[in-house]
């Protein structure tokens, strides 16, 4: 393997890039994936949210109000 050449960090990155291209596309074309994505991406977003919240209590700012991913205060 010696005669090989060795690949550069970017094109490690396309190849990785297009992989993950391709498993998006079946899953934008699988209704059934993309419906439990979404939903799964619901539940996300509110654990980051419910995070956020408890990070700012922490910090003193829980006057503040987490709105979407904005914090408003």
């Amino acid at each position: 393997m010696s005669g090989m050449p060795l690949k550069s960090e970017k094109e490690w990155q396309a190849e990785s890039d297009a992989r993950t291209l391709a498993e998006a596309n079946r899953i934008i074309e699988d209704k059934n994936r993309l419906s439990a994505a979404r939903k799964a991406a619901e539940r996300l977003a509110k654990d980051v949210a419910d995070s956020l919240t408890a990070l700012l209590k922490v910090t003193g700012k829980s006057d503040n109000k987490v709105e979407g991913m904005k914090v408003i205060g």
